[in-house]
């Protein structure tokens, strides 16, 4: 049996639960409209009424944002997304879409897929230890995607909390606390997942990961 398998899996469970989980703490006082630009969302959806295509994807689109205002998770994110996306391409076929808006569409459909991703590498991370019965070790690929996702969703965690002014903190939702431990899981099952035969090439994969971001938080930083 492989222990940091059983790590793996516990962190992809709790990848997938952060994608159900509320972002913010609405009861706390967390408002959602303000803190995601909801207002500014629903505003752009009002004003596509006007165009005969999108009306009928209107209403839908404004329920999509009241489930978000109401349980501001990132599963409600991306339906809120993949409505606006789809009104968007209307207005766009109706060639009514302003210029400086025309790679709106394109950024919203990538930023859908990227929300999407969190629940798909946890139901990887889940899967992939139960169905091999947590035995054997993981490969070179398989240590070294599970260290580099891990680091992904524990930078990703760690925006808002290490961004939000200190009165901000306690609104922040269980979803990112529970991101930043998946995330930190996953890290330790690429770190401890190693054999006496791949341990080095593992960590030289892992050691060339965060180089690459620290230079990139570093350039990004600079400018």
């Amino acid at each position: 049996m492989s222990f940091t398998k059983y790590v793996s899996a516990v962190g992809g469970v709790l990848l997938i639960a952060s994608f159900f989980l509320p972002l913010v703490d609405v009861k706390a006082g967390g408002g959602a409209e303000a803190m995601f630009g909801i207002k500014a969302m629903r505003a752009e959806i009002e004003r596509s009424r006007e165009f005969a295509g999108a009306q009928a994807l209107i209403e839908p689109a404004l329920k999509q944002v009241e489930a978000f205002a109401e349980g501001p998770s990132l599963r409600n994110l991306a339906g809120v997304i993949g409505v606006t996306k789809e009104i968007l391409d209307t207005v766009a076929g109706a060639g009514a879409l302003p210029p400086d808006a025309r790679e709106v569409p394109r950024v919203l459909g990538l930023a859908r897929m990227a929300l999407w991703l969190v629940p798909l590498v946890g139901a990887v991370q889940t899967a992939l230890p139960i169905l091999s019965r947590f035995r054997r070790y993981a490969g070179f690929l398989g240590l070294v995607g599970r260290f580099a996702f891990g680091l992904l969703f524990v930078l990703l965690a760690l925006v808002p909390l290490l961004g939000a002014p200190e009165s901000q903190l306690p609104l922040i939702g269980p979803a990112v606390y529970t991101a930043l431990i998946g995330g930190a899981l996953m890290i330790a099952g690429g770190v401890f997942g190693v054999t006496r035969g791949n341990f080095l090439f593992v960590y030289l994969a892992q050691a060339g990961i965060v180089a690459a971001v620290v230079y990139a938080i570093t350039t990004l930083a600079g400018r």
